[in-house]
């Protein structure tokens, strides 16, 4: 899988998936109370085994009489089930952060599907283009991947609708996970997640950025041609620098105080660090 290498196999094997707060995860608000709640109640039906299944999820004894592998299947709604929402649109093209954010969409699902639950995918720009539904087999993982190589990021971005959409899709109390730059939104998009959380789903935000978004590490005279709509804008990067760090700091800030007020998980993942390592601090925050 292109975005779940071996590599970064082993990297989550060493990280535990923590939601805070979260009475669709567990009976009860904090830790997920069993690795294979999933697998626990309410059988449904015998399917044939597939690559990737959980071994645990085998039927020996229909093993026994038919001689061939089966796996017990369990309704959906005894399960956990995390919606991923990965952004699309064009400005996630900049450096590395749509390699940055498939990698965290893709650990989001292996971790959740570990733990015996259910995990889709869907891309978006001004619109969902599209999606997998969640599913708790191991074989998902490979689905997902192959959606991810699929898409390609381009275009302009509308979360605020994209979410709005989501939401209303949403049938079962579920976690809502976001991917995303968050580059040029604003009321619309904490109004959206504020409205998925006051519907008692889970939402998590994991914003992706590249360092110099940040810093704005441009020498001089600079002209900056948007992904989303080809606009350009001409500026001397070193006369602009403070104010415009400055101006992105206080947005930030802005960010991080509106989902803690809305108790929104929100993490900040930068395209020049270790993202395992940052996710698992994500993942354990108190």
């Amino acid at each position: 899988m292109k975005y779940l290498d071996p590599v970064s196999l082993a990297r989550l094997r060493n990280l535990e998936l923590e939601l805070r707060r979260s009475t669709a995860w567990a009976p009860s608000p904090g830790r997920h109370s069993s690795a294979s709640r999933g697998l626990s109640h309410d059988f449904a039906q015998h399917r044939a085994y597939a690559p990737g299944d959980e071994l645990k999820a085998l039927d020996w004894k229909v093993y026994a009489r038919k001689d061939r592998f089966f796996v017990k299947e369990y309704n959906e709604e005894r399960m956990a089930t995390a919606h991923i929402l990965a952004d699309a649109s064009g400005s996630m093209a900049f450096g590395a952060k749509w390699e940055l954010g498939c990698r965290l969409a893709m650990a989001m699902a292996y971790l959740v599907i570990a733990r015996g639950d259910a995990a889709g995918l869907m891309t978006f720009d001004t619109a969902p283009r599209e999606g997998v539904p969640p599913r708790s087999s191991m074989s998902q993982l490979e689905t997902l991947d192959g959606l991810l190589e699929r898409a390609a990021p381009g275009g302009e971005t509308d979360l605020g609708s994209v979410l709005d959409k989501a939401a209303g899709q949403l049938k079962r109390r579920s976690v809502v996970v976001l991917v995303s730059d968050l580059l040029g939104e604003g009321k619309g998009v904490m109004a959206a997640l504020k409205s998925l959380k006051a519907r008692r789903h889970e939402v998590m935000v994991l914003q992706v950025l590249d360092p110099r978004e940040r810093t704005l590490d441009f020498d001089g005279p600079v002209v900056f041609e948007s992904l989303e709509d080809r606009s350009t804008l001409a500026v001397d990067a070193d006369a602009v620098r403070e104010e415009y760090v400055r101006e992105f700091e206080r947005s930030a800030r802005l960010y991080e105080a509106a989902f803690r007020g809305s108790e929104i998980s929100y993490g900040v993942f930068a395209t020049d660090g270790r993202w395992d390592l940052a996710l698992g601090r994500f993942l354990t925050l108190p």
